[in-house]
């Protein structure tokens, strides 16, 4: 969040609290967990850390934004033997004929670390865990389904000083993943401890928890909020934003945050971008236990309003890399393009890297701009005292909506001089108006938003938002039964017109609509059949049956 009046961009802030981390995955167990656990793990790579003195001087003399890691060169292919100058790993192979393969990093003192990749290619059939020493922290299973077109990959933050990665080879493929490591994130403050479980709630007191009675109405709203783990200039950073709804309401995962989110970064960081969602608390009071979230990452850039030193609106707009599957249960919120004052709202946000939290005004926004100039940029808010609290914004707020009356945004977050400290609760924010972000920042498409978010010209003043809602599939068979449904272990198929099919197909398919699995079943009379789902990571599944005769189609949930 930009401060006012010294402006200095401070809206991407703090480390994200290293608990139940979720990134998109298919989950499982490494397989050398089932080995000696006892055994140590080998540290194949120990990394030079910073010279922290030298950093806390730097950081002295530019305090913002918040620097919190240094980025340390790795270099490092977990490919072939061979196919680099550099190619490390340790290989076990089982009697099985699966093989593992480990490679460990160490970067001595480190609080966390993430790891940024540059070429990220699994094949099919291959896995890939990553997990600290004491193995208290686990994420994957990453596999062919995490492939995509930049190559680019970057993983959430694992705690302590130590990540191992772990691939896992079935004996039935022969290729190696392509897989080069080229930097990690040395996080050397602004992170709990490892011992500490609970080091997630950095914001101010005066913060309003989104599960409070204040967030009652906004519910659906804040579903769309996401922080945004924001990587350039060889840091990384902290920012707020939005999913935001289209006039085709096709769902398309366009993202709404600041431009100063965005300063300094280049194409191939934005693909290494991290979007976390449903980083909430369940109740009003702070949990005792840090609470989980969802993550995805990589965006690309479609338009932005530029420098807001120099004049606009601050806006950012970006696709997401991938759809956003159902299972996020997420909202892609409207919005209002009229430049008119709304008389009371919400802003929702993730101040300090914290979990989400909502900041209540009862008073009319005030049109104003950001710097001295006549073009009225901005809204001015002032926060209210409510029942739990008197929300303000923080860094990392930066990029966060600001909602009107009728639950649509008006605004994206600049900055502004609220604080938690009893002096500056009242004191303004500013939000750079969705209305001038619309088409006044300049003609190219580059610059505007009309032309992404209402291609079609219609000329929409407002627009609700929608829920994600994947269409249930149509099944064809109204006698079709799957069950139990949800479904932990084995799935029972049953119809009267897979009776005396012969061979028929099984597809499944995860909720993005992609194969994860095929099988081929010889049917008796009895038009029963049955599938073992327990290797399969939770979520929503689409089950299709085909043969030369029918195709049925159904949805089930594994637990």
């Amino acid at each position: 969040m930009l401060k006012m009046r010294t402006r200095y961009l401070i809206g991407l802030l703090l480390l994200l609290s290293v608990a139940l981390q979720a990134q998109l995955n298919r989950g499982g167990t490494p397989w050398s967990f089932n080995l000696d656990a006892g055994t140590p793990l080998k540290v194949d790579i120990v990394l030079p850390p910073p010279d922290l003195a030298a950093v806390a001087a730097e950081d002295l003399l530019s305090p913002m934004p918040y620097r919190f890691a240094i980025n340390l060169p790795v270099n490092i292919s977990f490919s072939l033997p061979g196919t680099d100058s550099d190619t490390r790993y340790y290989q076990t192979t089982l009697p099985s004929g699966d093989r593992i393969w480990l490679l460990t990093i160490q970067a001595p003192g480190a609080k966390a670390i993430t790891v940024y990749f540059d070429r990220f290619n699994i094949p099919p059939g291959g896995r890939l865990f990553l997990y600290n020493s004491d193995k208290s922290k686990l994420l994957g299973a990453f596999t062919d389904l995490n492939n995509n077109s930049t190559g680019l990959f970057s993983t959430a933050l694992i705690p302590g000083d130590q990540v191992t990665l772990e691939y896992n080879q079935p004996a039935s493929a022969s290729t190696m993943p392509d897989l080069y490591i080229s930097e990690i994130a040395y996080a050397y403050r602004g992170v709990p401890e490892l011992k500490d479980r609970t080091g997630f709630g950095d914001s101010g007191p005066c913060e309003v928890n989104i599960a409070c009675e204040e967030g009652d109405f906004w519910q659906d709203q804040q579903k769309g909020v996401a922080m945004i783990g924001v990587k350039k200039l060889g840091s990384t950073f902290w920012c707020s934003g939005s999913l935001i709804n289209n006039t085709r309401q096709d769902k398309t995962p366009y993202f709404l945050t600041a431009d100063h989110c965005g300063k300094g970064t280049k194409p191939s960081d934005f693909n290494q971008w991290i979007f976390y969602f449903n980083y909430n608390s369940p109740t009003c009071a702070d949990p005792s236990i840090e609470p989980g979230f969802r993550s995805m990452t990589g965006a690309e850039v479609k338009s932005t309003a530029g420098d807001v030193f120099v004049g606009g609106s601050d806006f950012l707009l970006l696709v997401l890399n991938q759809t956003v599957p159902d299972t996020f249960d997420v909202w892609f919120n409207g919005w209002n393009r009229e430049d008119i004052s709304s008389p009371y709202g919400v802003g929702i946000h993730h101040p300090m890297g914290d979990i989400k939290k909502i900041s209540t005004y009862t008073t009319p926004l005030v049109s104003d701009n950001w710097i001295p100039i006549s073009q009225k940029t901005h809204w001015k808010v002032t926060w209210a005292e409510t029942h739990n609290g008197h929300g303000v914004t923080e860094g990392g707020s930066s990029g966060s909506p600001l909602f009107d009356s009728e639950g649509r945004v008006v605004g994206t977050l600049t900055g502004g001089e609220s604080s938690c400290d009893s002096g500056s609760l009242d004191s303004p924010d500013y939000y750079g108006k969705f209305s001038y972000s619309w088409d006044m920042n300049g003609t190219e498409t580059a610059k505007r938003l009309d032309f992404w978010l209402d291609p079609d010209n219609t000329g929409v003043m407002v627009l609700d938002g929608i829920p994600l809602n994947i269409a249930e599939p149509e099944v064809r068979s109204p006698d079709l039964k799957l069950f139990p449904n949800p479904v932990s272990g084995i799935l029972h198929l049953n119809s009267t017109l897979l009776e005396n099919q012969g061979s028929i197909r099984i597809d499944l398919l995860d909720s993005w609509g992609r194969n994860v699995a095929s099988f081929m079943r010889t049917l008796d009379n009895s038009g029963h059949l049955t599938v073992d789902l327990s290797s399969f990571p939770n979520g929503f599944y689409l089950i299709s049956i085909t043969s030369d005769e029918l195709s049925l189609t159904g949805r089930i949930i594994k637990l």
